[in-house]
């Protein structure tokens, strides 16, 4: 019975050993699946960030596209008003100022007028007018030159402030004018 005993305990030694590798096995398996199921969602979580931060990102740059865009036009309208507003101050206007109807034998006559520095209009005095600048032509249906010089001086009287040239026919002014 000896040799019993001995195999007796050396296979209950054996099955110890057995039952305990199992169980470190065992052990073992479950906290790697445990491991892997936390690193699989971390990895999930960090993929969440990713995304959001690539959105944040795509938002960012698109908003800084739109901005770009914007600050484009905003410079073109910019530029474009400054042009227009010089173009505006250089810009040569011409005023015409019509006396009398045309009718039976009258004639158009043409009266080139410039503003004087100080110009009177009724009980207003005028010292600086931004009409100044501007080249003013009176338009003048009479039958004679010095009937629309008469006209003119009396419409437009020089001492209020209107310096008057003399009366011509319209065809000539015109092309002077031009």
């Amino acid at each position: 019975m000896e040799i019993n005993t001995v195999l007796f305990v050396i296979g209950m030694l054996a099955a110890i050993g057995a039952v305990s590798i199992a169980l470190v096995r065992q052990v073992l398996f479950y906290s790697r699946r445990a491991h892997i199921a936390r690193i699989t969602e971390q990895n999930r979580e960090l993929h969440r960030k990713q995304e959001e931060l690539t959105k944040a990102y795509r938002d960012g740059q698109e908003a800084l596209r739109q901005g770009e865009v914007e600050r484009k036009s905003a410079t073109t309208q910019l530029a474009d008003a400054q042009r227009r507003l010089k173009a505006a101050k250089e810009d040569n206007y011409i005023i015409i100022h019509e006396v009398n109807e045309p009718s039976g034998s009258r004639r158009l006559f043409t009266v080139p007028m410039t503003l004087g520095s100080t110009l009177t209009l009724g009980q207003n005095v005028v010292k600086d007018h931004k009409f100044r600048t501007v080249r003013h032509f009176l338009e003048i249906w009479s039958d004679n030159a010095d009937e629309a010089n008469r006209i003119a001086r009396t419409s437009f009287p020089p001492e209020s402030g209107f310096v008057l040239s003399k009366a011509a026919p319209a065809a000539q002014t015109a092309m002077a004018a031009e």
